[in-house]
């Protein structure tokens, strides 16, 4: 039973005769039916997955208690304005081509869309925008997690003082990349970048002084610069690279444990 508040009536417009039913937890995605969760009172959670969705009401801003929203899955071409509150969007499998004016999110998720630029983004742990229609990284500030795989964005350049602190995993696979820059990102751990077009990778790597996992799997690389064994890899994977020759180095770094794949 909904609760007699306000909210219950966005709650009921959007659900437009679909079921309505309680989140057994947090973080519990469900198919096609309209999932919620209430504190006293007030809408908190908000799950239309695969609802068949077209449209969302515009009345959604009013839910001033919203932390998180999932209406992933559904053919929304575009999104009205969020409530301020709202923490975690997800608008994953959707048409959109553009995003409102994001509130102070931590996630975002809207991998498989249509987007061709997103705005700055700041202060989230976890970026997701893969498989849409990127041809540039958004400006990031505090940015964790950014996902732009399977984007067509041929170049990337990220430096410490675009990213400022937090940059920890990056992933631009199958993303057309022929050129590279990252600079001095001191808190990049993981870097993946399989199956782009790139033919070296530049000395400025040697500045990632975090960096434990670097993927460069299936791109065009006939050598790997001796600057990188000077960084704490774990694991190292050169699979599928028309390598002229195996750096010596390579052993140095498996005897110290790390993981070599060729």
């Amino acid at each position: 039973m909904l609760p007699d508040a306000p909210d219950a009536a966005v709650v009921t417009a959007l659900a437009a005769g679909r079921p309505i039913v309680e989140l057994a937890h947090a973080r519990q995605r469900t198919d096609g039916v309209i999932a919620v969760a209430w504190r006293d009172g007030k809408l908190v959670r908000l799950c239309a997955h695969r609802c068949g969705l077209a449209t969302l009401p515009a009345r959604l801003v009013t839910l001033d208690a919203l932390e998180r929203l999932d209406v992933g899955g559904n053919q929304l071409a575009e999104l009205p304005d969020l409530p301020a509150a709202l923490r975690e969007l997800y608008v994953d499998d959707n048409q959109l081509a553009a995003l409102p004016a994001l509130p102070r999110l931590t996630v975002l998720d809207a991998n498989r869309n249509r987007l061709a630029r997103v705005a700055a983004l700041h202060d989230l742990r976890f970026a997701y925008l893969a498989d849409n229609r990127l041809t540039e990284v958004p400006a990031l500030r505090n940015v964790r997690y950014l996902n732009v795989s399977d984007n067509p964005l041929a170049a990337l350049a990220i430096t410490q003082a675009d990213a400022e602190d937090g940059l920890r995993e990056l992933r631009a696979e199958r993303a057309q990349l022929t050129t590279i820059q990252l600079t001095g990102l001191r808190d990049l751990r993981e870097l993946a970048l399989r199956g782009n077009r790139l033919a070296a990778l530049p000395a400025s790597f040697a500045t990632l002084r975090a960096l434990r996992v670097l993927d460069v799997r299936a791109n065009q690389l006939d050598d790997v610069p001796a600057a990188l064994r000077a960084l704490p890899l774990d694991k190292l994977d050169l699979r599928w690279n028309p390598l002229r020759a195996r750096p010596a180095w390579l052993d140095a770094l498996a005897a110290r444990g790390g993981r070599v794949y060729e």
